[in-house]
């Protein structure tokens, strides 16, 4: 039997009313027999809106008429007598208890009670596994939290699939994908460039930058400056639904570089070089490849560029005389979409109906005299079978 605490004291009946809760985490200190649980709750929140159900063995809290923030069974013991919960700062509320016995709680809830735990603990549950070495286990705990809608545990496991080895499943494009798309739903910056990128590539979807460009847009707003670069990227590239524009290619590989993007600035210098959405200007090219240089010295600069560099603007302009206005550096730029095939009308023939038709003749006595051909050799090599047959019998006689 569970014991409920409100905050008149007296049990009562869970109504279902109540703010809503939003992402609801928690979390827990230990100071010798005292254990300290914080659970996150929407502001505005009331101790009255607040349940709070125990055993020695078990803990049940959340929000009236919502599913519970904390449920499954304890790390160990506690005394159901010293229990107590406060609200802090209106958005917080802590509970406190005391244990039978003083010793360390790796984890608040150690599994399911009744069949049942709240998905922060399996979240946290897999986090415990993952440092025990225990990975089929911590793989485990994070699917079942992400299948309840759990975002760390979602953004864990995409990431799992797209590039984390260590675990115990394959990489696996197509389902990074699918959980990617539900953490994107969430806003999360990370999870909007994430997709985005799956899009830019082509990988377990169709290559699309006009989606590339909707991702990282809203990537940016919320806070990913990574997407600046693939920005870059997509607009000196374009295709696949994006006009290429040299300016905004450039305009977005300088954002990326206030963000500390060095990879940002090797492609500045090359536009630079190539004169590119900007004037040809080699001192400016250098000035951005020393700079990525200081930033990152075990950066690897094409060794193409510095030796154009070296030579100078005006030998480098003198050969392009030579080579139809193509720079050398044309394998360095990103491969650009290459024209679909336009489909061709269909030729439709202007027929003759009594050509066709004697043509039609003509063929079909071609094969009616090849067809008794073949009638004729079936029914030779039947009747020879026949024979052979007959003459089998009539010499067992």
């Amino acid at each position: 039997m569970f014991t409920a605490l409100h905050k008149n004291g007296k049990k009562e009946k869970t109504e279902q009313k109540g703010p809503v809760p939003q992402e609801s985490e928690y979390a827990f200190t230990q100071n010798e027999k005292v254990i300290t649980i914080t659970v996150n709750v929407p502001l505005g929140t009331h101790l009255t809106d607040l349940y709070l159900e125990f055993k020695e063995h078990c803990l049940r809290v959340g929000l009236l008429g919502q599913k519970p923030i904390i449920e499954g069974k304890l790390f160990n013991n506690i005394d159901t007598n010293k229990v107590s919960y406060s609200l802090v700062e209106s958005n917080r509320v802590q509970i406190t208890f005391e244990m039978f016995v003083s010793e360390k709680w790796p984890v608040l809830v150690i599994g399911p009670n009744n069949y049942k735990i709240d998905p922060h603990s399996r979240f946290l549950l897999a986090k415990f596994a993952e440092s025990e070495g225990d990975l089929s286990s911590a793989f485990r705990w994070l699917l079942q939290a992400a299948e309840e809608g759990h975002f760390q545990s979602i953004f864990r496991v995409a990431t799992i699939y797209t590039t984390d080895t260590r675990y115990p499943v394959k990489v696996d494009n197509e389902k990074a994908l699918k959980y990617w798309k539900i953490a994107a739903k969430t806003g999360q910056g990370e999870s909007l460039f994430m997709v985005g990128c799956f899009h830019y590539s082509g990988t377990s979807c169709s290559k699309n930058y006009a989606k590339s460009v909707e991702y990282f847009d809203k990537a940016i707003l919320a806070g990913c400056t990574a997407a600046y670069f693939n920005l870059g990227l997509i607009y000196i590239e374009g295709g696949w639904g994006v006009e290429r524009d040299d300016s905004l290619a450039l305009d977005n590989f300088i954002k990326a570089t206030k963000a500390g993007n060095v990879e940002a600035m090797v492609r500045i210098a090359l536009m630079y070089i190539e004169g590119k959405g900007v004037k040809r200007d080699f001192e400016k090219a250098r000035q951005f490849i020393v700079t990525a240089n200081k930033m990152n010295p075990y950066l690897q600069i094409p060794q193409e560029i510095v030796a154009i560099l070296n030579r100078g603007q005006e030998a480098y302009e003198e050969e392009l005389k030579h080579v139809d206005g193509k720079s050398s550096l044309q394998f360095l730029q990103p491969k650009t979409k290459e024209q679909e095939p336009e489909e061709k009308p269909v030729e439709r023939k202007v027929i003759n109906k009594k050509k066709e038709k004697v043509r039609r003749r003509q063929l079909f006595d071609e094969n009616r005299n090849f067809r008794w051909l073949f009638s004729f050799g079936s029914m030779a090599v039947v009747s020879g079978f026949s024979i052979f047959l007959t003459f089998k019998n009539e010499k067992k006689k």
